[in-house]
């Protein structure tokens, strides 16, 4: 019979599942979060998995972390996860965690070439348990847990041990051993960002650099607006209104309830009284643009003739360069990234290497690849401009795994 998951509450619940996972090689790790209920989102729940023994750590009654983080940052431990780039950026933005060692799940089944790589149909498709994702935007900030809760949070490490050791098997059969430790090592790098408070911060909304004067005056002023609003509310922004609401006020601003009332996401707002205060920002935001007022647009960047022929060879470059990751990673039907990964793709196209054993010295090559790849590449980088269209590419690491990028890592 399965023993039910521990709940950590105190430090020094912490402190004795601390020394008891201290003998063990591999610790299964997963967090949860707030962020689709809170204006700044906060962990709220680590798991904790080692053979006989789920956990579930509560930071909210267990606010110092630090053992954890001291335990996570050695190196003659394992830490295993899915996924696990949200979780290192919230651990490490907010507890300042450094991770030493990982291996992560959904790397691994990526660089193997699964098709399926998420957690749910990893587990299903090794052991046939289904797990639930009833939960997975639950507010993971509120107390108590219910039963169901609990399995659910369970479940996100409970299998991770396992997989480890049947993905880790496979990737030594594939060859595979010295590029998942390179994507290992960049996730254990990973670090979030502070919380900053950027009043320019509408300027990067989608849309955003076409609005005209009056249009920038508006959004200025609703953004800002919006964000004091979700702050006094502990809400996430777009509960108040999505960056596409503020848009749409912003290219067309009504000029009444009646017309606010009708634009996209607004009903709601104006039937909680919040309608006459966004009114007043979008008409002040008018008035602003008709005195000449309004936020200037967006700087041209200007560049030199050289530096325009500069980046049209990195350019060119790169798409050579693509264009033989696809044809490669086809021909050994590998994903794009175990032939090369883009940190070091465009490193390359932007400053190209000068032998086969600067290739190597980058930290996302690796000696195995630079064997392989080395000529070639320098072959590639430095072979006559010339125009190339633009290349095809395939999938490779996932979304959640590296949301900087694309497929093809």
């Amino acid at each position: 019979m399965i023993a039910p998951p521990l709940l950590v509450e105190t430090p020094d619940a912490l402190a004795r599942l601390l020394d008891r996972a201290a003998r063990e090689p591999r610790v299964a790790l997963d967090t949860e979060a707030d962020s689709l209920h809170v204006f700044r989102e906060r962990v709220c729940v680590v798991q904790l998995s080692i053979p006989g023994l789920d956990a579930i750590v509560d930071p909210l009654q267990v606010p110092d972390l630090s053992p954890l983080r001291a335990f996570v940052a050695r190196d003659d431990v394992e830490i295993v996860m899915h996924g696990g780039d949200y979780d290192v950026r919230l651990l490490s933005r907010d507890h300042g965690f450094s991770f030493r060692r990982v291996f992560d799940t959904m790397i691994a089944a990526t660089l193997l070439g699964d098709e399926k790589v998420g957690l749910q149909a990893l587990v299903e498709g090794a052991y046939g348990v289904h797990l639930s994702k009833k939960y997975q935007t639950a507010n993971w900030g509120l107390r108590p847990f219910t039963p169901a809760h609990v399995e659910y949070l369970r479940g996100d490490t409970a299998h991770l041990l396992g997989l480890r050791d049947l993905l880790g098997a496979r990737l030594g059969e594939r060859d595979l051993l010295e590029e998942a430790a390179i994507e290992f090592r960049r996730l254990a790098g990973l670090r979030g960002a502070a919380f900053v408070d950027d009043p320019d911060a509408w300027r990067k909304a989608k849309g955003a650099e076409k609005l005209d004067e009056r249009g920038r005056a508006v959004m200025e002023r609703t953004w800002a607006w919006r964000e004091q609003r979700a702050r006094a509310h502990d809400v996430p922004r777009f509960r108040i209104l999505p960056n596409e609401g503020l848009l749409a006020l912003a290219t067309t601003p009504p000029a009444d309830l009646t017309g606010l009332r009708a634009a996209p996401g607004t009903s709601a707002l104006v039937a909680e009284g919040d309608g006459e205060a966004l009114l007043a920002e979008i008409l002040a935001g008018v008035a602003a643009a008709e005195r000449g007022q309004a936020p200037p647009p967006p700087e041209r960047v200007r560049r030199t003739s050289e530096e325009r022929a500069r980046l049209d060879a990195a350019r060119t470059r790169e798409e050579r360069v693509r264009r033989w990751r696809t044809e490669e990673a086809k021909r050994r039907g590998v994903p794009n990234v175990v032939v090369l990964p883009n940190p070091a793709l465009n490193a390359f196209c932007e400053d190209p290497p000068t032998d086969v054993e600067a290739i190597a010295r980058h930290p996302d090559v690796g000696a195995k690849r630079a064997a392989l790849y080395g000529a070639k590449l320098l072959e590639l980088l430095h072979a006559p401009a010339r125009t190339a269209p633009p290349a095809p590419e395939g999938r490779a690491i996932t979304a959640e795994a590296d949301p900087s990028s694309a497929d093809d890592r």
